[in-house]
C-alpha cells in the first residue's frame, strides 16, 4: 500500500478473515504507527513497514518469542548492510549506538479462545534521514542512510529480513525450540549486563539485567533479589545514575 494508518492493523483484519501464514503487508508510509502500549511510530516516506502473519510455533504461549525473532533478523540485516555497532534493546528495540533505528511489535491475536496467530510488525528508519524528521523526537534516533552515507533498496531490505525470519522460523521447527534464537538475541543485546530502570504495573525498580528466559522476560538482579520482567519498560542507565 502507498499509505496505511497501521500495516499491524491491517494484518490483523487479514488474519481475521481468514488469510493464512505468509501474508506481508507493507506501506509507503502509516498514518498512525503504532509501538508498545499503543505508542506512536513515526512513519515517514523512506521507510520500511511491514507486517507480516505468523503461526505460533510450539505452544501459544511461545508465540511472543516471534518478537524477539524479529528483532534478530532486523538485526543481522543492517549489519549486512554496513550498519556498524547494532545491539537489541529489551524487548523490541533494534539500535545502534544507542539510538532507536528500527522497533518491532508482535500482537497474538485471538477469536474468542482461539488463536489465529500472530502479527510481527516490523518499522525500520531506512532512507528517512533524522535532520528531515520533526523535533522532539521521544528517543534518540538514527537511521541507515545517516549510518551508511547512501540511500538503499527497501525492496532489498524487506527480502532479506524476511528470509532471516524463515531461517530462524526452520531452526525452531528443527530443534522444536526457540533455544537459538534466545541465544543470537543475547549475543547481540545491549540490555544484558546493564544498569536498567524498569517501570511495571505501577512500580520502579532499578538493578542489573541478567539474562532473558525461555520466556523471553527479562531477569533483573535488584537489590531485593532477583525479578523476571514480561511486560514493563526498560530504560538504560548510565552507572553513576
Amino acid at each position: 500500500m502507498d499509505s496505511v494508518d497501521s500495516t499491524n492493523t491491517e494484518a490483523k483484519k487479514l488474519l481475521i478473515q481468514g488469510e493464512e501464514e505468509g501474508i506481508i503487508v507493507t506501506a509507503g508510509r502509516q498514518t498512525a504507527g503504532r509501538g508498545r502500549k499503543d505508542r506512536t511510530w513515526l512513519s515517514p516516506v523512506g521507510g520500511l513497514y511491514f507486517s507480516l502473519i505468523i503461526y505460533p510455533r510450539l505452544e501459544v504461549e511461545s508465540a511472543p518469542l516471534l518478537g524477539l525473532l524479529g528483532a534478530c533478523a532486523v538485526a543481522r540485516c543492517l549489519s549486512e548492510l554496513g550498519v556498524e555497532d547494532v545491539s537489541l534493546k529489551w524487548p523490541n528495540d533494534v539500535l545502534v549506538k544507542q539510538r532507536k533505528i528500527a522497533g518491532i511489535l508482535s500482537e497474538t491475536v485471538f477469536l474468542g479462545s482461539d488463536t489465529l496467530g500472530t502479527v510481527v510488525g516490523i518499522g525500520v528508519n531506512q532512507n528517512c534521514s533524522v535532520s528531515e524528521m520533526p523535533n522532539g523526537l521521544q528517543w534518540p534516533t538514527t537511521s541507515i542512510i545517516d549510518e551508511v552515507g547512501k540511500a538503499t533498496s527497501i525492496e532489498s531490505l524487506l527480502c532479506s529480513i524476511v528470509n532471516r525470519i524463515d531461517e530462524l522460523l526452520q531452526s525452531v521447527e528443527e530443534k522444536m525450540s526457540f533455544s537459538s534464537v534466545l541465544d543470537e538475541w543475547r549475543e547481540l543485546s545491549s540490555t544484558i549486563g546493564s544498569k536498567v530502570r524498569v517501570h511495571e504495573d505501577g512500580k520502579t525498580i532499578d538493578g542489573i539485567a541478567k539474562n532473558i528466559d525461555s520466556n523471553g522476560a527479562l531477569v533483573v538482579q535488584t537489590e531485593d533479589g532477583f525479578v523476571s520482567v514480561l511486560q514493563g519498560d526498560v530504560s538504560h542507565l548510565r552507572v553513576e545514575d
